[in-house]
């Protein structure tokens, strides 16, 4: 085999596994996957930074 025909088989492969893969995602997921990256903010990563900011504030006072 050359390299253009291995190169061509590989596109081949990859462009199968993303195929596959774009089936597997639903719409449904995506929003649920949004769904989580939104509570992860509010329920971790914002109580995190307002304690920064006190903790930062209470230095500088």
């Amino acid at each position: 085999m050359n390299k253009e025909e291995e190169i061509l088989e590989e596109l081949k492969k990859t462009n199968h596994l993303l195929e596959a893969q774009k089936d597997e995602v639903t719409p449904f997921q995506a929003v649920m996957d949004m769904v989580r990256s939104l509570l992860v903010g509010i329920f971790i990563v914002g109580p995190v930074l307002a304690l920064i900011l006190a903790f930062v504030n209470i230095i500088g006072d």
